[in-house]
């Protein structure tokens, strides 16, 4: 008989267009995740009823909840559907295009193909001779072929092959740019059947390179809910809570360990079954953050001598508890954003202490980097630090603790932004 093991568990997450209700199956992502008890509780209420002897009448079930935590990875592509359910859609920019080449070794042969497009492939023949519209006819040399190639390829309207400008370069090589900037770029796939060989090697499998920045707000008014399954597929179990919604995310800053979050989600309801209806799940690449990358910087500069940090964002739901005959809540209404945390710092000067007693207020900017455009940045605007106590606990270096609180800039009329720079082009369902 097959046991549960939580090394083949798995989540699955989709947005949902109406709360409640989950999206469609094959639209939703595999979510990495460390631990998760997410799901339904309904408590017994003893009976306190008398004249029956000493022992008790049968208990009655008492209301349904569905909450639970889950510890994710922070990190370059996955967390952004996280942070989309906490601080809402984000606002998403290209940064760079996606590129890629295909290289011939020889002339094609008459009758090979291209297959290219993201998820509508367009095929493109070689032809030795009368090429149809579309088609390319194969020069005297590699050359005239390619030129032949740039040509009907930048004439073709009406397909995802018109998203890319195509060029020509070094006689053999062709190359291929995707319009527009940003991580849709890299979806965009190049596809060299086998037979007839057309002697040409791609890059890779899809264009590379595209970058786009996601801009997550605090403070929205429309945060969206998610469908998501826990599937333990021994067993089978497949747990689906609906009307799922992120009541808060946490997670510390050290210089060592694995870097994850813990986030906070309450449900509306769970529908428990034998088999997913998550369907096939979309799966993207994991790479994580590390501590060793983290900085937290005061001001725009690098804050020195923190010897650990800790951030805290809540929108703290309201559950809205109404008596409905299936025992579930009608909703989650957001109540106020919060953004606080900890930073503590060896005892080396007087900044943190001078500004806690001013009273004044400084920008802190939580981030990891894994390079120039894989970035994530959580930048807390309007931080107000309290005044700690100095205490000396013996002969070691004195280290002291600042519990910050964060508020709505007069400016920028928000108290939080988190960026995620990365190569994925936005956060709808796959």
């Amino acid at each position: 008989m097959p046991r549960a093991q939580g090394s083949r568990a798995q989540m699955a997450l989709g947005f949902e267009s109406v709360y409640g209700t989950p999206p469609s199956a094959n639209r939703f992502w595999k979510m990495p995740f460390a631990t998760s008890n997410l799901g339904s509780e309904q408590p017994l209420l003893a009976s306190e009823l008398l004249g029956f002897g000493r022992d008790a009448l049968p208990p009655v079930k008492d209301a349904i909840t569905v909450d639970g935590d889950a510890v994710v990875p922070i990190d370059l592509r996955y967390l952004g559907a996280w942070l989309k359910l906490l601080m809402g859609e984000p606002i998403s920019t290209g940064l760079a295009a996606a590129s890629g080449t295909i290289v011939f070794s020889a002339q094609p042969a008459a009758g090979a193909r291209l297959n290219l497009g993201r998820d509508n492939l367009t095929t493109v023949f070689f032809r030795a001779s009368a090429p149809a519209a579309g088609e390319v006819l194969i020069g005297a040399t590699l050359n005239d072929t390619l030129n032949n190639l740039v040509t009907v390829l930048n004439g073709i309207t009406g397909s995802q092959i018109a998203e890319v400008t195509y060029s020509a370069t070094g006689g053999n090589t062709l190359v291929l740019t995707y319009d527009v900037q940003g991580g849709l770029g890299n979806t965009f796939r190049m596809i060299v059947p086998a037979s007839p060989s057309a002697n040409a090697t791609p890059s890779g499998a899809t264009l590379t390179g595209g970058r786009s920045s996601h801009e997550f707000r605090s403070g929205s008014w429309d945060l969206p809910s998610a469908a998501i399954e826990i599937g333990l597929p021994e067993v089978p179990y497949f747990a689906m809570c609906s009307g799922v919604k992120a009541n808060q995310i946490s997670w510390q800053m050290q210089r060592s360990g694995l870097v994850t979050a813990t986030v906070g989600l309450i449900a509306q309801k769970e529908l428990v079954g034998t088999a997913s209806l998550a369907g096939t799940l979309t799966e993207l690449a994991i790479t994580r953050f590390g501590s060793f990358s983290g900085t937290i910087r005061r001001n725009n500069v690098a804050l020195g001598n923190v010897t650990s940090g800790q951030i805290t964002y809540a929108n703290n739901l309201d559950r809205i508890e109404t008596i409905r005959a299936d025992g579930a809540i009608d909703g989650l209404d957001p109540g106020m954003a919060a953004l606080s945390g900890s930073i503590d710092v060896r005892f080396a000067d007087q900044v943190l202490l001078n500004q806690a007693i001013a009273g004044d207020a400084c920008e802190l900017a939580f981030a990891y980097e894994l390079g120039l455009n894989t970035t994530l940045t959580l930048t807390a605007h309007e931080v107000f630090l309290p005044k700690p106590r100095v205490a000396v606990p013996g002969p070691q270096g004195i280290q002291t603790s600042f519990a910050w609180q964060a508020a709505r800039d007069p400016v920028l009329l928000r108290s939080s932004t988190a960026v995620l720079i990365n190569d994925h082009p936005n956060y709808a369902n796959p």
